[in-house]
């Protein structure tokens, strides 16, 4: 089977399921954190700290 054939679209219950990243680990691990939400995009805590200046 190709690969334009196959249907790739999450179900929306999965997308609503996906947890929130901790702005924790997502400061003491920022290249798995980008990763993450590269793959499942989200909104929270945690791309207030991957933004944020550096002190």
């Amino acid at each position: 089977m190709a690969f334009d054939a196959a249907d790739f679209r999450p179900d929306a219950a999965q997308v609503q399921a996906t947890p929130a990243l901790c702005p924790l680990w997502t400061a003491a691990n920022p290249d798995r954190a980008l990763a993450f939400l590269f793959v499942a995009p989200q909104d929270g805590d945690a791309v207030d700290v991957l933004t944020a200046p550096e002190a």
